[in-house]
């Protein structure tokens, strides 16, 4: 009989998400009260553990949908078959009607026994009908397996560990880790695919034994094994027929629902964030029409001007535009400094991405719950270098010698062009593989993390070199970059964030259109644009693209300078880890003028200040105290 280990008001969570199963120790309860904790600040409205005979799992609660009797974990009618939920359905109500017809009972209105009821339906194919964002744990007490489930695109993490037919996972790493039996031990391999790419992508884990569930990928756990299988990947086929004009109307008609559903979902208020760019711009134009008045909007600016950095202004316009309640943050270099070891403290790896949601989240969470953001928009539709260089690496492997954008760096264009696409996309990331064999000591233990990336390319539908490009951008930068500092900025905030241009329907959508409508000679997002043309101020569509980052080249070189020499002087490296004189050279190169390497000394700064913290403080034992007899 399952009973309740502890719990808190009676509504729980679907913000975070951790469970033991399998062989279970006598200080597990401790341990699921360490997890608990560890996790509070992904729902601190509630939070509940129950035992079962497969083990221990439980939920945080931010509570959104069904504000009085969503609790979870939820059970289906005879209470065999249980789910802990971390995210939102948005077609929970068709399935909920759906499953009633086939004579499933429901007593709740939360979109989470929806999900109960759709795997006892459907089994593991379940997922495939689920229209949202989500992790999630189905623990099924009839067949004694357990069931781990991440969205098609990534939008919501989980990790686990298996050892000695033991799993233990959670939203977040720092779960993971407070089990005494998971090593702390750096994966070097991790290591060294981070210094590409940024962050730790998945299947690994910064940690040894500790996995990352790909997006669109579910793992079973049962016999004290895990098996992993793929129910989903984008597809950028390219063979959609329709001219540019009839791609924008129906573009425009599919974020609308997109930004809808995402919109009625919720019975708490939802904001958004607007930075003043084309794609935040468009998701509020449409949440006008959706949103109960008034809404509320959110933008960033900095306190000294940055030259490069107009955002504020732009938001300002959408903002009159569309009649939000405008609110503005001005973030200064002290605030920075000052946020830091929270930041490193809520990714719990090494992160060299964006940062800048972590303080609008903190200021939008102090009214809302939800907020509507863009990203997702510039991997569907083509916006940065890279993407520029696909098309233009593909026209000059044609014979057609057209630069565009590069026209002053023909040289770089036609080396790219003779690289094997994953060796040239990876000169738009981090450290190159060639630039890790001098940077880091054993790099060529590894298997070159180009090789990652060209595998993703093998795999691509075939078609234009700018659709591949994307499609490997959806699934080798976009989770575990993008999202995962979505997810983890907001989360720390207790701020749930949903991005509509990553809805299925939008995603399938885009994949479908040629890359000719997406990425042109001197122009990106030419399909996205042009439908936002007829909802926005042209001032907001044609400007120049900021992106909403800090200004880390103009800050390196000044405010950041002292931070970052101090976690990357010899002391603080003498973990082994680098060549030291290879750093050195970097900053040389840099104070001279001679190379711009803010974000290869920013991803090493990051490195450095996450493994003080981590490793060195011992900071990745969240919760360790809580366990009778652990030190």
């Amino acid at each position: 009989m399952v009973q309740a280990l502890f719990a808190v008001a009676d509504t729980l969570s679907m913000c975070g998400i951790y469970g033991i199963a399998g062989r279970i120790l006598e200080t597990d309860p401790d341990l699921a009260r360490a997890m608990d904790t560890c996790l509070i600040h992904r729902g601190p409205d509630a939070g509940s553990s129950r035992f079962s005979p497969l083990g221990i799992f439980g939920t945080r609660r931010l509570s959104i949908i069904d504000l009085v009797s969503g609790s979870q974990p939820l059970p289906n009618e005879d209470s065999t078959v249980w789910v802990s939920f971390n995210g939102e359905i948005y077609n929970y109500r068709a399935l909920r009607s759906d499953l009633a017809a086939h004579g499933h009972r429901f007593t709740t209105q939360s979109d989470t026994e929806v999900v109960v009821h759709a795997y006892e339906e459907w089994g593991d194919d379940f997922v495939s009908r689920l229209r949202g964002m989500f992790s999630l744990a189905i623990w099924d007490e009839r067949r004694e397996r357990v069931l781990l489930a991440r969205d098609r695109i990534g939008k919501k993490t989980i990790y686990f560990a298996l050892r000695n037919g033991r799993l233990v996972y959670a939203s977040e790493l720092k779960a993971v880790l407070a089990d005494p039996q998971t090593s702390a031990e750096i994966d070097r391999t991790a290591l060294f695919h981070y210094l590409s790419f940024k962050h730790v992508p998945a299947p690994y884990s910064i940690f040894e034994g500790v996995s990352t569930l790909p997006a669109g990928n579910i793992a079973i756990f049962a016999d004290g094994r895990v098996q992993l299988h793929e129910y989903w990947r984008p597809h950028f086929t390219g063979e959609s027929t329709l001219t540019e004009d009839e791609a924008a109307e129906k573009l425009l008609a599919l974020l609308d629902d997109a930004v809808r559903v995402r919109v009625e979902a919720s019975d708490v208020p939802v904001a958004a964030f607007l930075s003043g760019g084309v794609d935040s711009s468009l998701i509020v134009s449409l949440m006008a029409k959706h949103a109960p008045k008034p809404l509320k909007t959110y933008s960033m600016g900095y306190a000294d001007r940055v030259a490069h950095k107009n955002d504020v202004e732009f938001a300002r316009l959408a903002a009159s535009e569309f009649g939000t309640e405008h609110h503005e943050l001005i973030v200064t270099i002290d605030d920075v400094v000052d946020a830091i070891p929270r930041i490193v403290g809520a990714f719990d790896e090494p992160f060299g991405g964006t940062i800048s949601p972590y303080w609008l989240s903190a200021m939008i969470a102090q009214d809302v719950k939800v907020a509507l953001s863009g990203d997702g928009a510039d991997e569907l539709f083509g916006s940065y270098a890279a993407h520029r260089m696909a098309a233009i690496v593909e026209r000059l492997r044609k014979g057609d010698a057209q630069f565009g954008s590069f026209e002053d760096r023909k040289a770089l264009a036609e080396a790219c062009a003779s690289e094997s696409d994953g060796t040239w996309r990876m000169r738009f990331a981090g450290f190159t593989d060639s630039e890790k064999l001098e940077l880091l000591n054993g790099a060529n233990e590894f298997v070159p993390s180009s090789s990652l990336v060209q595998r993703l390319y093998d795999e691509a539908d075939p078609g234009d070199l700018v659709n591949a490009t994307l499609e490997v951008e959806c699934r080798a930068f976009l989770p575990d970059q993008i999202l995962t500092y979505v997810d983890r900025l907001s989360m720390a905030h207790s701020l749930e964030v949903r991005v509509p241009f990553l809805d299925q329907e939008v995603v399938a959508f885009a994949g479908s259109l040629p890359g000719n409508l997406k990425v042109r000679p001197d122009e990106t997002k030419a399909v996205l644009k042009n439908a936002a043309r007829r909802v926005l101020p042209r001032q907001i569509v044609d400007r120049p693209k900021e992106g909403f980052v800090l200004p880390m080249d103009a800050w390196l070189g000044k405010e950041l300078r002292a931070l970052s020499r101090d976690a990357l002087s010899p002391h603080a490296l003498r973990h082994g880890f680098f060549n030291v004189a290879a750093i050195d050279r970097l900053w040389s190169e840099h104070d001279a003028g001679v190379r711009d390497h803010t974000y290869k000394l920013w991803t090493l700064t990051m490195f450095q200040l996450w493994y003080q913290s981590y490793i060195e403080e011992g900071r990745y034992r969240c919760g360790l105290s809580l366990i009778k007899g652990v030190a």
